[in-house]
C-alpha cells in the first residue's frame, strides 16, 4: 500500500469519510427525524431534516472533491 500513488490514498480516505457521515446520518438524525414524524412533533422533525440536509450537503461536497482528485490525480 505503501507505493500506491498519494491520489488513491486522498480518495480512499474521503470515501471514508463520506461512508462515516451517512452512518451518522442514518444512525442518529434519521432515526430522530422518524420518531418524530411517528407522534407528529414538527418542530423537532423540522430540525432533524435540517440537520440531515446539512450533512449529505457535507456528503456531496466530499464527492465532489473525490472526483476532482480521481480527475487531477497525476497532477497532485
Amino acid at each position: 500500500m505503501s507505493h500506491a500513488p498519494l491520489h488513491w490514498h486522498l480518495m480512499l480516505l474521503l470515501g471514508l469519510i463520506m461512508c462515516g457521515i451517512f452512518v451518522y446520518v442514518f444512525v442518529a438524525p434519521y432515526q430522530k427525524l422518524k420518531s418524530a414524524v411517528a407522534v407528529q412533533d414538527w418542530p423537532t422533525g423540522g430540525a432533524a431534516l435540517g440537520r440531515i440536509r446539512q450533512l449529505i450537503g457535507i456528503n456531496l461536497t466530499l464527492g465532489l472533491a473525490t472526483i476532482a482528485v480521481a480527475s487531477l490525480g497525476r497532477l497532485i
